[in-house]
């Protein structure tokens, strides 16, 4: 069946959220927030604050609340399974093997504590951890992954026509100097060879103008940062398949407009201004489905159900009959629940961002030939993953085991946070979704607000974990819409909501 592909953007000064929708259905969710911006990607020179020799790992202070860790001895084919974009990811194999292994690079001089060394972030902070740090550095194109000091030319698996393989190898195996190593990805099938050269040659002086750059500079400091997500979308998603480009903010449509025309100016007509009194993620039915996945049950068209779990050691699906009782006998309305879960399955690891390992439980089905017409269409379904997803067979006790590559964390930690009052095993909306929920809201009411009064009320203890900017965004949105604004804290206030209050009586008074 044709999948057709569409990228929604909401945009604001404190969050942009970006949806990708397939037929209509909302399959990947990407969150950026002015206050908590991925480092990913992110150069520092930073300074090694401690040695752990039993571990061959040190502590590297990159002016962050927290120390980076760093693998002294990082494999280099992790780092390459690392550095690609996931629907290039093919080149990595199983437990980050790479299909052409690169010979090993020359190897990077040892540290010292307090000694100075340029990092590039691979993980971000989670929980009580810093972040992931790296030395081999890796830098992505529009088409090429460029990693310096690595001499090894890798094909995207993806990339499946031996004669397109050949060419793409020779061709940059042709430009690459000496210590210089490059990925070619999925995007660069057809494409012209002086736009690929054209890529080595931008990617090559991007990394003399970061070496440039860090010589004269103190650590801790950023030397480099990684594309925003807004432009990391438009490099690696936006593609030949995606027929609209919907856009909220006006700033926004330009700058996505421009990088089109300079890139792809045939697509310049796919990108549209969404303008409506709406909010565009309402429009798209967006919203509801983001709530809707932050609940562990997702109802199925004709009356099953899974329950998605996570954990911290796996994921666990389970899926139930329901309110399905099927039309001939036992078996086949077992199998037909099962099939109608699969890909309501894999749409929602996507959407819900759930790696590492997945343990499915399908409801037990007694026939072979049924068993393997549900793996063969949770296969087929996973090739629509961009991350890099494996399952194995069904178990006798109708288990499947699967795993997909985590890159980052899941939307539940993305929105919600740890409940203080039972040590982490529950999850309460975290100050910065409560306020971007009372943000969207004084959206909504637009016009009505002019000349309003609203009162922001929210709980001491709320407030005091917002980001000054956050809050100076949200007073600043109502202002401009004319309303005069209160914001009162009040202990009696509930812990993780700000209570939106709107007086219009003197606003009706004066238009009577």
């Amino acid at each position: 069946m044709e999948v057709r592909k569409s990228l929604v953007v909401n945009a604001t000064p404190l969050e942009t959220r970006i949806a990708l929708l397939e037929n209509g259905q909302l399959c990947e969710l990407f969150v950026e927030r002015t206050m908590n911006k991925s480092q990913v990607g992110d150069v520092y020179k930073g300074r090694v604050a401690k040695l752990l020799p039993g571990m061959q790992s040190a502590f590297v202070n990159i002016g962050g609340a927290k120390d980076g860790f760093l693998y002294l001895d990082d494999p280099v084919s992790q780092r390459l399974a690392a550095d690609l974009a996931p629907e290039d990811e093919g080149e990595a194999g199983e437990e980050g093997a790479v299909e052409d292994l690169p010979p090993a690079p020359a190897p990077l001089p040892p540290l010292k504590e307090g000694e100075e060394t340029l990092v590039q972030v691979v993980k971000d902070p989670i929980g009580s951890k810093g972040p992931r740090l790296s030395r081999h550095l890796s830098f992505p194109g529009r088409f090429l992954v460029f990693m310096p000091g690595i001499e090894h030319i890798g094909i995207s698996r993806k990339i499946t026509d031996p004669e397109e393989r050949d060419r793409l190898r020779e061709l940059i195996r042709s430009h690459a100097l000496p210590g210089e190593g490059f990925i070619v990805r999925t995007a660069a099938i057809g494409e012209r060879d002086e736009d690929l050269v054209g890529d080595v040659t931008f990617l090559r002086q991007m990394w003399e103008e970061i070496q440039a750059k860090a010589a004269p500079l103190q650590a801790p400091r950023l030397v480099w940062q990684d594309l925003r997500l807004l432009q990391k979308v438009l490099r690696d998603i936006f593609r030949e398949e995606v027929a609209s480009f919907w856009v909220d903010d006006a700033a926004v449509h330009r700058e996505v407009v421009g990088f089109v025309e300079k890139l792809h100016p045939e697509w310049a007509n796919r990108v549209k201004r969404f303008a409506s009194d709406l909010p565009i993620f309402d429009a798209f039915g967006i919203e509801a489905e983001i709530e809707a996945a932050r609940q562990p049950k997702v109802f199925l068209k004709h009356g099953g159900s899974i329950v998605l779990n996570q954990t911290e050691a796996l994921v666990s699906v389970d899926v139930n009959t329901g309110k399905f009782v099927g039309k001939k006998d036992l078996e086949e309305t077992v199998f037909l629940a099962n099939l109608e879960a699969v890909p309501e399955i894999v749409r929602q690891l996507r959407l819900r961002n759930l790696g590492g390992i997945v343990v499915i439980d399908f409801i037990d089905m007694v026939d072979p030939a049924h068993r393997d017409t549900v793996l063969a269409r949770l296969q087929e379904e996973l090739k629509r993953d961009r991350n890099h997803a494996r399952a194995g067979g069904i178990s006798e006790f109708g288990l499947v085991e699967m795993t997909r590559k985590r890159t980052g964390p899941s939307l539940e930690r993305q929105l919600t946070q740890p409940c203080p009052a039972c040590s982490g095993t529950g999850r309460l909306v975290s100050p910065e979704t409560a306020l971007l929920r009372a943000y969207r809201e004084l959206v909504r009411q637009g016009d009505r607000l002019r000349g309003a009064d609203v009162r922001l009320t929210l709980h001491p203890e709320l407030a005091a974990s917002l980001h000054s900017e956050a809050r100076e965004g949200l007073l600043q949105l109502a202002r401009l819409l004319g309303a005069r604004v209160q914001w009162i804290e009040r202990a009696d206030a509930p812990r993780q909501a700000v209570v939106l209050d709107l007086d219009l009586s003197e606003q009706d008074s004066a238009s009577a």
